[in-house]
């Protein structure tokens, strides 16, 4: 499912902390916005449990990842109330599901408690998707895998490869990051990929500009990265 990741935090059934996944070390704090919600209520009353998922917003909603993502970052709790926005959880850890020897076994759990199941059938004909996740189900082999610096060994995602937009390059310009790096910009005729239209794109460097053999007035693929971030991706004449 393809919205924004949270994580939920509860320590013996008061609900304590709701982060985003912000750039995968640090996350947000909204908490605030599901103080009241059915999310802090009547789940559990023991232990700490720390509960992951995504929050998601129906197809029927134009560009409804943003949709979902920028629920999260509403100040009042009403209006974030009124989207209309459903949380699927994903995985949930705790000391006291050591009885839980599968991962199916956690989201078991967590249907139980009353919790949307990711499993079920027809999810992608009523939300976007942007692929597939496979995770080994053994908790024990899955944890003896271990992670790499950027995600685990027990699990990987297989995504749709995205079909450029051709569209023509009319202009480079040059802009200074936040980190004093100074970058190239490629300006293009304006195209639509989603429900975005956009007409420029970062170039990274001169190397990368090099790379792809691009000139002013030809031919260039524009993908959307994540379905967020425009990218050229090649030539095309």
């Amino acid at each position: 499912l393809d919205g924004a990741a949270i994580s939920l935090t509860y320590c013996y059934g008061k609900l304590i902390s709701v982060l985003t996944r912000g750039d995968g070390k640090e996350g947000k704090d909204v908490t605030h916005l599901f103080r009241g919600s059915n999310l802090e209520y009547n789940i559990f009353s023991d232990g700490f449990y720390q509960i992951t998922g995504e929050l998601v917003a129906p197809k029927t909603i134009k560009n409804a990842r943003n949709y979902a993502a920028g629920a999260l970052g509403l100040k009042d709790q009403h209006e974030f109330w009124n989207r209309k926005l459903t949380f699927f959880p994903y995985d949930v850890q705790s000391p006291g599901l050591k009885h839980c020897k599968l991962w199916t076994d956690r989201l078991d759990w967590l249907n139980s408690l009353g919790f949307y199941d990711i499993r079920a059938e027809g999810l992608e004909d009523k939300f976007p998707t942007d692929g597939e996740v496979w995770r080994i189900n053994s908790l024990r082999d899955y944890y003896k895998l271990g992670h790499t610096s950027h995600h685990p060994r027990g699990a990987f995602a297989i995504k749709e490869e995205q079909k450029p937009v051709v569209t023509t390059l009319r202009k480079v310009t040059w802009q200074l990051g936040k980190s004093g790096v100074v970058s190239p910009v490629g300006h293009f005729d304006p195209i639509q990929i989603g429900h975005a239209v956009i007409s420029k794109a970062t170039l990274h460097n001169i190397g990368y500009i090099h790379d792809l053999g691009l000139e002013i007035d030809c031919k260039i693929g524009v993908i959307r990265s994540g379905e967020i971030i425009p990218r050229i991706v090649g030539r095309y004449n």
